[in-house]
């Protein structure tokens, strides 16, 4: 099966968040559980060759986990659901820019497992722990407030979008064709945010 990136576009709608309100964080209005799972990755042989390499079988999956997420009034705004939206994104893009750098291994070749492995830590190493960086910065009194700033909500809206739609530059595209997009940690870079 080849790899795949499973869960990156979700609309949010009130009806995912099924969770009971965490009475210890009193002030928020919503609270959003996404994550991702990337699954061990190990290199290796290719039968005859004495080299290794990553195969071409990696699934990473995004998810809402609906139970864990929450929110406090029965019909909430628009707008605290486009914030949550936000907290969605930031994992969904954070995932999608790993398996990126992930898939750029799978044509090189290795002497040996631990090669590869050193190919493959530093992108983990950079993507490590970004997803709650990103969204307590975004979360934050200076940034969106909990979406309750709305000029700053706009400009991470339109952070956002731009990472979701905008081509890389120099372009760079899947083995379907398909364009990927610029890098969210570099987007973020460029507004002076720096997880």
């Amino acid at each position: 099966m080849p790899s795949r990136l499973v869960g990156l576009i979700k609309p949010l709608s009130w009806s995912d968040f099924q969770g009971i309100p965490d009475p210890g964080k009193p002030r928020l209005l919503a609270f959003t559980s996404a994550t991702f799972n990337l699954p061990t990755l190990s290199p290796t042989a290719i039968p005859g060759t004495g080299t290794f390499h990553f195969e071409d079988n990696v699934v990473l999956t995004i998810t809402m986990n609906s139970q864990k997420s929450w929110k406090r009034q029965a019909q909430p705004s628009n707008d605290l659901l486009k914030h949550e939206q936000g907290h969605y994104d930031i994992v969904a893009l954070i995932a999608r820019d790993l398996f990126i750098e992930i898939m750029q291994l799978k044509p090189k070749t290795y002497a040996n497992g631990p090669a590869a492995l050193a190919d493959l830590r530093p992108i983990l190493t950079k993507f490590g722990g970004k997803v709650q960086k990103i969204s307590d910065i975004y979360d934050s009194a200076q940034q969106t407030n909990h979406g309750g700033n709305a000029p700053q909500q706009l400009a991470w809206n339109a952070m956002i979008k731009r990472a979701f739609t905008e081509p890389r530059i120099p372009a760079m595209s899947a083995p379907d064709g398909t364009p990927y997009r610029v890098p969210f940690l570099d987007v973020l870079s460029q507004n002076q945010i720096h997880p």
